[in-house]
């Protein structure tokens, strides 16, 4: 008993008297070898107590040290992933394959400025500003790698239901896709959104997208050509009860600025983002505009098969449709439709998902900088089949397979198999 309320003084002694806990471990394990010497404490105690007083010695130290900060520094989060990859690519109309091994580092920081405000900000990999690939791929005798702003917000919650972001900010927060048909994984729009959502009535929920998204600046103040922009509205209803849930929304985008209004425009097609030249010539127009209608889904059941190791089965698809005058009518037109099964979260080691998504996109359905650039190089006119499979190897270590079988959805075949097996470590 006297052993046990002398231990118990002598810890009140050392964490109440600031200048001992400091003065370091020496002066504490002399006194505790002390202790243990006049029998005061067995050996074991000694070793206990000296464990002790260093946990709370680290703890008084850290709770200083996180004191004296700035509350945006305490509440600083940091996260990234490193994904090593190998990638393999044939094309029906090329003599050999290409084989690639290529990585893509992300890191990313977030903090809350006050009670409604936060902001963020990332790095990524990437050897151009090819807003649809951060990979870096191994070559050049082993050259420095470049590394760019990937992106960069800050948003603003008033309410539950709603927030609002400004910058370079990511998009699935504010615009719904149940898979990657139109926008690739990769791309951060830049410009400003809206996310609403409430609940409606139990167990439906409603939200609403809205954002205005800017595509590019037209330097050369002689020409007046719109500057391109992208607006779109987003309504849609979530829906939850028992084992089923669903996503079901509906999207209209406007396109301003990337129609030829001009003779030295020429009769260009599809081929991506509008610019202008130095000189004031316009550059890279498009023969017809982009305004569509589209609609995005996800069907969900848990434990579909009862006793069966399968948690989670959904279906998932995208629809488009070009709604500008004078589209043609068979090139107006994009869907994808897909099923994904699996545990529902790749949380744990263990865990697994696999995918299969079926996607065609004709010529002139969307604009063919920003659907997926693992489909037949990304642009319109394609039609594909891919299969995932993920695996949760150890906590933050995932093993993944992405098969693309893509062609041309008219026109001569051109037909690509590609095939990626990454390894990717988050932080």
């Amino acid at each position: 008993m006297r052993a046990k309320i002398f231990y118990t003084m002598v810890v009140l002694m050392a964490l109440g008297n600031a200048q001992f806990a400091f003065a370091g471990a020496t002066q504490v394990d002399a006194l505790v070898e002390k202790l243990v010497e006049k029998g005061i404490l067995t050996k074991s105690e000694g070793i206990e107590l000296k464990a002790e007083i260093a946990a709370d010695e680290k703890i008084v130290r850290d709770e200083s040290l996180k004191s004296s900060l700035p509350d945006w520094v305490q509440k600083l989060k940091l996260k990234g992933d490193l994904r090593l990859r190998y990638q393999q690519e044939k094309k029906e109309t090329d003599v050999k394959e290409r084989n690639r091994a290529r990585f893509r580092y992300r890191l990313g920081l977030e903090t809350d400025i006050n009670d409604q405000v936060n902001v963020g900000a990332g790095l990524a990999s990437g050897a151009n500003a090819d807003p649809r690939s951060t990979n870096q791929t191994f070559q050049d005798s082993f050259s420095h790698k470049p590394v760019n702003l990937d992106y960069a917000y800050a948003q603003y919650q008033p309410a539950k239901w709603v927030k609002i972001a400004g910058g370079k900010f990511l998009r699935p927060d504010y615009l719904w896709n149940a898979t990657d048909l139109l926008w690739d994984s990769d791309v951060n729009p830049e410009g400003g959104a809206i996310h609403f959502e409430h609940l409606l009535f139990p167990p439906t929920t409603g939200y609403f997208n809205t954002g205005f998204l800017v595509q590019d600046e037209i330097t050369t103040a002689s020409n007046s050509k719109t500057d391109p922009y992208i607006h779109y509205a987003q309504g849609g209803l979530k829906w939850k009860r028992g084992n089923f849930d669903a996503n079901l929304a509906g999207t209209y985008y406007e396109f301003a600025g990337i129609k030829s209004s001009c003779p030295e425009w020429g009769k260009a097609t599809n081929t991506g983002i509008t610019s202008v030249s130095s000189t004031g010539a316009c550059t890279g127009a498009l023969t017809y505009d982009y305004d569509s209608l589209g609609a995005s889904a996800q069907f969900g059941m848990m434990n579909p098969f009862g006793e069966f190791p399968l948690e989670k089965i959904s279906l998932i698809g995208d629809y488009i449709q070009n709604i500008s005058e004078s589209v043609p009518s068979n090139q107006d037109t994009g869907w994808s439709l897909g099923i994904q099964f699996g545990d529902a979260k790749l949380a744990v080691p263990g865990n697994w998902q696999s995918k299969y998504i079926y996607a065609s996109l004709q010529k002139d359905a969307f604009v063919d900088f920003l659907p997926d650039s693992d489909r037949l190089g990304g642009g319109t006119n394609t039609k594909s089949h891919e299969i995932i499979l993920e695996y949760m190897w150890k906590k933050n270590v995932l093993f993944g397979i992405d098969y693309y079988l893509s062609d041309n959805l008219s026109g001569s075949s051109n037909i690509e198999r590609l095939l990626q097996a990454d390894v990717v470590l988050k932080f």
